[in-house]
Protein backbone atom coordinates (compact mmCIF):
# COMPACT_ATOMS: atom_id res chain seq x y z
CA UNK A 1 0.00 0.00 0.00
CA UNK A 2 2.52 1.96 0.96
CA UNK A 3 4.56 1.57 -2.15
CA UNK A 4 1.38 2.27 -4.37
CA UNK A 5 1.33 5.65 -3.03
CA UNK A 6 4.41 6.40 -3.11
CA UNK A 7 4.17 5.61 -6.71
CA UNK A 8 0.86 7.65 -7.45
CA UNK A 9 3.23 10.83 -5.86
CA UNK A 10 5.89 10.33 -7.68
CA UNK A 11 3.57 10.33 -11.08
CA UNK A 12 1.92 13.36 -9.68
CA UNK A 13 4.93 15.34 -9.25
CA UNK A 14 6.39 14.32 -12.20
CA UNK A 15 2.79 15.82 -14.16
CA UNK A 16 3.13 18.56 -12.30
CA UNK A 17 7.06 19.27 -13.34
CA UNK A 18 5.93 18.90 -17.03
CA UNK A 19 2.96 21.18 -16.70
CA UNK A 20 5.01 24.24 -14.97
CA UNK A 21 7.88 23.63 -17.47
CA UNK A 22 5.76 23.69 -20.12
CA UNK A 23 3.96 27.24 -18.76
CA UNK A 24 7.88 28.67 -18.88
CA UNK A 25 7.22 27.68 -22.54
CA UNK A 26 10.52 27.08 -24.74
CA UNK A 27 12.21 29.48 -27.41
CA UNK A 28 10.09 31.80 -28.96
CA UNK A 29 9.29 31.09 -32.54
CA UNK A 30 10.05 32.63 -35.58
CA UNK A 31 7.53 34.73 -37.10
CA UNK A 32 8.89 34.50 -40.48
CA UNK A 33 12.04 34.73 -43.10
CA UNK A 34 12.48 36.98 -45.36
CA UNK A 35 15.02 36.54 -48.33
CA UNK A 36 16.19 39.70 -49.85
CA UNK A 37 18.42 39.36 -53.36
CA UNK A 38 19.10 42.08 -56.23
CA UNK A 39 22.14 43.08 -58.29
CA UNK A 40 22.94 45.91 -56.16
CA UNK A 41 26.06 45.77 -53.74
CA UNK A 42 24.46 44.31 -50.14
CA UNK A 43 21.17 43.49 -51.70
CA UNK A 44 21.10 39.85 -50.90
CA UNK A 45 20.00 39.71 -46.79
CA UNK A 46 18.16 36.88 -45.18
CA UNK A 47 16.03 38.40 -42.02
CA UNK A 48 14.32 36.18 -39.39
CA UNK A 49 12.50 38.18 -36.84
CA UNK A 50 11.25 36.48 -33.52
CA UNK A 51 8.83 37.00 -31.03
CA UNK A 52 11.77 37.11 -28.45
CA UNK A 53 12.59 40.53 -29.78
CA UNK A 54 15.34 39.23 -31.61
CA UNK A 55 16.00 39.14 -35.19
CA UNK A 56 18.73 36.80 -37.09
CA UNK A 57 20.57 39.12 -39.95
CA UNK A 58 22.26 36.27 -42.02
CA UNK A 59 22.45 34.05 -39.31
CA UNK A 60 23.64 36.78 -36.33
CA UNK A 61 21.49 37.41 -33.97
CA UNK A 62 20.35 41.47 -32.97
CA UNK A 63 18.10 42.89 -30.75
CA UNK A 64 14.93 44.25 -32.65
CA UNK A 65 13.40 47.65 -31.27
CA UNK A 66 10.00 47.26 -30.16
CA UNK A 67 8.60 49.23 -33.01
CA UNK A 68 9.90 46.83 -35.26
CA UNK A 69 9.26 44.29 -33.40
CA UNK A 70 5.87 44.69 -33.31
CA UNK A 71 5.65 45.90 -37.22
CA UNK A 72 7.22 41.82 -37.48
CA UNK A 73 3.91 40.89 -35.73
CA UNK A 74 1.67 42.72 -37.64
CA UNK A 75 3.72 41.59 -40.97
CA UNK A 76 3.59 38.13 -39.70
CA UNK A 77 -0.37 37.92 -39.27
CA UNK A 78 -0.76 39.87 -42.28
CA UNK A 79 1.27 37.90 -44.37
CA UNK A 80 -0.94 34.50 -44.15
CA UNK A 81 -3.27 35.07 -47.11
CA UNK A 82 -0.42 35.27 -49.39
CA UNK A 83 1.60 32.34 -48.09
CA UNK A 84 -1.55 30.00 -47.69
CA UNK A 85 -2.18 30.73 -51.60
CA UNK A 86 1.56 30.43 -52.56
CA UNK A 87 1.80 33.78 -54.17
CA UNK A 88 4.09 34.33 -56.91
CA UNK A 89 4.20 37.46 -58.39
CA UNK A 90 6.04 38.17 -61.22
CA UNK A 91 8.80 40.89 -61.81
CA UNK A 92 8.03 44.29 -63.38
CA UNK A 93 10.08 45.84 -66.17
CA UNK A 94 12.90 46.91 -63.95
CA UNK A 95 13.35 44.96 -60.24
CA UNK A 96 16.08 45.77 -57.84
CA UNK A 97 15.01 43.45 -55.16
CA UNK A 98 13.43 39.70 -55.16
CA UNK A 99 11.75 38.99 -51.88
CA UNK A 100 10.61 34.95 -51.10
CA UNK A 101 9.11 34.97 -47.85
CA UNK A 102 8.51 31.62 -45.87
CA UNK A 103 6.15 31.65 -43.03
CA UNK A 104 4.37 28.97 -41.49
CA UNK A 105 1.38 29.39 -43.60
CA UNK A 106 3.42 28.76 -46.82
CA UNK A 107 6.07 30.19 -48.87
CA UNK A 108 5.82 32.98 -51.32
CA UNK A 109 7.86 35.45 -53.72
CA UNK A 110 7.60 38.39 -55.36
CA UNK A 111 9.77 41.84 -56.58
CA UNK A 112 9.79 45.59 -55.39
CA UNK A 113 8.02 46.13 -59.10
CA UNK A 114 5.89 43.34 -59.23
CA UNK A 115 2.64 44.95 -60.13
CA UNK A 116 -0.67 44.05 -58.18
CA UNK A 117 1.61 43.76 -54.71
CA UNK A 118 -0.41 45.70 -51.73
CA UNK A 119 0.35 47.58 -49.21
CA UNK A 120 1.17 44.54 -47.21
CA UNK A 121 4.15 43.63 -49.27
CA UNK A 122 5.01 47.58 -49.69
CA UNK A 123 5.39 47.29 -45.73
CA UNK A 124 7.24 44.44 -45.90
CA UNK A 125 9.74 45.49 -48.26
CA UNK A 126 9.92 48.82 -45.80
CA UNK A 127 10.62 46.58 -42.76
CA UNK A 128 13.45 44.88 -44.69
CA UNK A 129 14.80 47.82 -45.44
CA UNK A 130 14.56 49.83 -41.74
CA UNK A 131 16.22 46.49 -40.16
CA UNK A 132 18.75 45.88 -42.61
CA UNK A 133 19.89 49.76 -42.19
CA UNK A 134 19.79 50.44 -38.35
CA UNK A 135 20.02 46.96 -36.85
CA UNK A 136 21.71 44.48 -39.15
Amino acid sequence: MRRARAGAALAALTAVTAVALAACGGPAADLFEVIRSGSIPGADVTLIPSGDGTVRCNGHRHELPDPLLLTAENLADNLTTPASKALRLPSGPHPIYTYVVDTPSGVFSYSDDSPHQGSTLRQLQAWVLTVVQKVC
